[in-house]
C-alpha cells in the first residue's frame, strides 16, 4: 500500500489516500509513491505486508532456542560486531 495525503480545496485540511498494489508490485509501488512526491503531496509512505514473509504473523520470539514452528535457532548476536569497548 502507497499513503499519502491529498490536499482538498485550498484552506482545507488533507485527506488520507491509499493505492493498493500486489506483492510482487514493488517496484510499481516506490514509483507511484515517488510520484506522490512529486506531485507535492506530504507523508508519502509505503506499508507492505508480503504473501511470502519469513515467519508466521504475529511471532514475537524465539524461546528456548527454538522458533515456533519448532524449528533450531542458532544465531546470536555475541562475536557478529566485534569485541564490545570499554568506557
Amino acid at each position: 500500500m502507497v499513503y499519502w495525503l491529498e490536499a482538498q480545496d485550498e484552506g482545507e485540511a488533507p485527506q488520507p489516500a491509499c493505492r493498493s498494489f500486489g506483492s510482487k508490485e514493488l517496484t510499481q509501488a516506490l514509483a507511484w509513491a515517488e510520484d506522490r512526491r512529486r506531485q507535492g503531496h506530504r507523508h508519502v509512505s509505503i506499508s507492505t505486508e508480503l504473501d511470502d514473509h519469513v515467519g508466521q504473523p504475529g511471532v514475537a520470539a524465539v524461546e528456548g532456542g527454538r522458533t515456533p514452528d519448532g524449528h533450531a535457532y542458532e544465531w546470536s548476536k555475541s562475536g557478529r560486531a566485534g569485541k564490545a569497548r570499554r568506557r
